[in-house]
């Protein structure tokens, strides 16, 4: 996903739509943490556990980047095969199949930016307080990501059958609170860590 996507993402058409969307500002962020883990991983000062520490960080964001492009796709087919489904008229256990698909890819979008969330944290903890600033903005990103696939998840519940509609909804309003107070807690260390630095200036 980029620059093609970008332009994809504006046609007039269902597909992609708001899950891939949330995904990809997702590695939106993941590409600025990776940018703060690089330029840390690459001073001179850092040797021995401290560039082990952002070595294994960096094999972190390599690892939730395929994941994000994983699911920013597979959000496309799940939705398209929904919509398909629906198309054609279909409302019996097959359609339900499929609303579960469209109803987990975003969810893992969820659960994911809260991985991603934590990385920040632990980037944020250890690099130089100039590069603070973009790790903050990584924050506000995948916070978006977060409850913007809580959105597109919500939207699909109602498609399911009651019992399971419920449970679905309680899933994701537990994982929703849950990215609520990871965003709020990186983004309080993060700032705290700013002030303190600007302070000693």
């Amino acid at each position: 996903m980029g620059g093609s996507f970008l332009q994809q993402l504006g046609r007039p058409r269902p597909d992609p739509g708001g899950g891939a969307a949330s995904a990809y500002s997702a590695l939106v962020a993941l590409a600025l943490i990776k940018k703060v883990i690089r330029l840390e991983q690459t001073r001179s000062a850092n040797r021995g556990a401290r560039r082990k520490f952002w070595t294994q960080k960096l094999g972190s964001t390599r690892q939730l980047t395929r994941e994000f492009i994983r699911l920013g796709q597979a959000d496309v087919q799940a939705y398209a095969a929904m919509a398909q489904s629906l198309g054609a008229g279909d409302r019996g256990p097959r359609l339900q199949a499929l609303v579960e698909v469209a109803t987990q890819c975003p969810w893992h979008i969820m659960r994911h930016s809260i991985g991603a969330l934590e990385l920040a944290a632990a980037a944020g903890s250890h690099c130089r307080p100039h590069l603070l600033s973009d790790l903050l903005v990584a924050v506000e990103l995948l916070g978006g990501a977060l409850q913007g696939a809580h959105h597109i998840a919500q939207a699909n519940i109602f498609l399911l059958e009651e019992g399971h509609r419920q449970e679905w909804a309680r899933r994701l309003a537990e994982t929703s609170h849950q990215g609520l107070e990871a965003t709020l807690r990186v983004r309080s260390q993060l700032l705290a860590r700013t002030h303190l630095s600007q302070q000693k200036k």
